[in-house]
């Protein structure tokens, strides 16, 4: 059962400066304090603790050896102390901590792969816990706070925090040797008579409703439990076309090219967003939000940004 010794934090540092000084008027003036109160205050803790931390002389004190085990132990406590405000001053201002996000677009490359890359440049203390998924479950994760947060494709069902992240185009990964390779683009009427393959987790939903929506039969789009560098290896051989987004371009993989796909209005696209919860406080997360807002203002001051 632990005890209750009467004495604080104050009283170690106070310990401790007598033993360094072998004085107490030396550590009293150091300690800017009255001589009298110091020394009230090393009896005090010498009767709560029953043991003689110093042995009192003519020209000044020194420590016993309990007075000796005594310090060691205060500075270790000190010590952990100090470390413990410190992180929670850095904890307070969002310079260390864990942001756990879920991501549903691909991110090897892309806006959403430079915000992340900027914001681990900026705050490198910071761990991420990423997961990925489809939108509908990343966004129950955020509204449950199992995630602090989620880049999701922008769509209904979400009527929280949320801040724009920009656009990425979205475009059909065929082999090299694939009809295609030699287009600089494909239409929706283009793939039509193609079998589309496509991530059953992430943004697989969202790109099968795109491609019924230009008129792809179901029966032509078949999912797979796999994860994108393994759907991009299935590309490279046959004729099966893989429907990413544009962020999966960074995964380099021989035998295998990209082209964007077009609509009636130029190319396919779909915007992404931040989201969050209503009320959420976690300074960790108020970087990250910062960071995203700057970083789509400054692509925004660009010539041409928003283009696809």
């Amino acid at each position: 059962m632990p005890h209750d010794y009467g004495f604080n934090i104050r009283d170690l540092r106070r310990v401790i400066a007598v033993a360094e000084h072998r004085s107490l008027r030396r550590a009293a003036l150091a300690l800017e304090v009255d001589q009298g109160t110091l020394t009230r205050s090393i009896q005090a803790l010498e009767h709560a603790l029953r043991i003689p931390l110093f042995e009192r002389m003519r020209t000044g004190v020194r420590l016993t050896a309990a007075g000796v085990a005594f310090t060691k132990i205060a500075a270790s406590v000190l010590d952990g102390m100090d470390e413990a405000m410190l992180h929670l001053r850095l904890r307070h201002n969002g310079v260390v901590g864990r942001l756990r996000l879920g991501v549903q677009a691909s991110f090897a490359s892309g806006a959403v792969a430079a915000l992340l890359e900027r914001y681990h440049a900026e705050y490198p203390d910071i761990d991420f816990q990423i997961t990925d998924g489809p939108r509908e479950r990343l966004l129950r994760d955020v509204a449950a706070s199992r995630l602090n947060a989620a880049i999701i494709i922008t769509g209904e069902g979400w009527t929280a925090r949320s801040a724009p992240l920009g656009r990425e185009r979205v475009l059909a990964a065929v082999a090299r040797d694939h009809p295609f390779e030699a287009r600089g683009a494909v239409t929706w009427a283009a793939l039509s008579d193609c079998l589309l393959t496509l991530p059953r987790r992430g943004a697989g939903m969202e790109l099968r409703k795109l491609a019924l929506l230009h008129g792809i039969l179901p029966e032509r789009i078949m999912f797979h439990d796999a994860a994108i560098d393994r759907l991009l290896a299935l590309a490279r051989h046959g004729d099966k076309i893989l429907l990413v987004t544009e962020g999966a371009t960074g995964i380099r993989m021989d035998g295998v090219v990209f082209r964007p796909i077009m609509d009636e209005s130029g190319p396919a696209t779909f915007d992404l967003a931040l989201c969050w919860r209503d009320g959420e406080s976690d300074p960790v997360l108020t970087r990250f939000v910062e960071l995203a807002r700057q970083t789509q203002e400054d692509d925004a001051s660009f010539p041409g940004a928003g283009a696809v």
